[in-house]
């Protein structure tokens, strides 16, 4: 497998869906997009679904929050975006270098997005983030490999998301 050709096809995957989505809705914000809905048994690894939401569809009741639970997102799966990545798929074993690539991917993704390259609309603290609440106690090892430390704490409410996460894991609490 030519990894760095793999991030490159979802880098590019994923700035078509996004600038897509922000041009066909442009009284919308996007606040970010998120890898979720991973699966691999061992023997086969399937491409995750790239999620997107709006500031509009951001739900909080009772002290829930929808802003960092993508199967409850506005776009809780961008199909173009998937379904172009399906042939590296094909023959694909390898969670851990997938999960690591993903990662990468994510941050690439992140800066391209706040260089204003993928959509004008974008605000400045966009963020493309593994989200994956399947995962239980790695679910926050992903959120840290996938955003820079530098800007974790600047997207509004991911680092109290991550806190909640550790803290209900009885993990670390950074």
């Amino acid at each position: 497998m030519d990894w760095d050709a793999f991030e490159a096809a979802w880098h590019d995957s994923g700035c078509r869906a996004l600038a897509s989505l922000a041009a066909a809705h442009p009284d919308e914000t996007l606040y970010a997009a998120a890898f979720h809905l991973f699966y691999s048994d061992g023997t086969t690894v399937l491409s995750p679904a790239l999620a997107a939401n709006t500031e509009s569809a951001v739900h909080d009741r009772d002290g829930y929050s929808t802003r960092f639970v993508p199967p409850e997102w506005r776009w809780d799966v961008l199909a173009a975006a998937s379904d172009a990545m399906q042939p590296w798929y094909q023959d694909m074993t390898d969670d851990v270098r997938h999960d690591a690539a993903i990662a990468r991917v994510c941050k690439a993704l992140t800066a391209t997005a706040r260089q204003g390259r993928i959509h004008s609309s974008l605000p400045a603290d966009f963020v493309v983030v593994i989200l994956d609440g399947q995962r239980g106690d790695g679910e926050a090892d992903l959120i840290r490999a996938s955003v820079d430390p530098r800007l974790l704490a600047a997207v509004p409410g991911l680092a109290e998301h991550l806190r909640e996460i550790d803290h209900s894991i009885g993990g670390d609490t950074r």
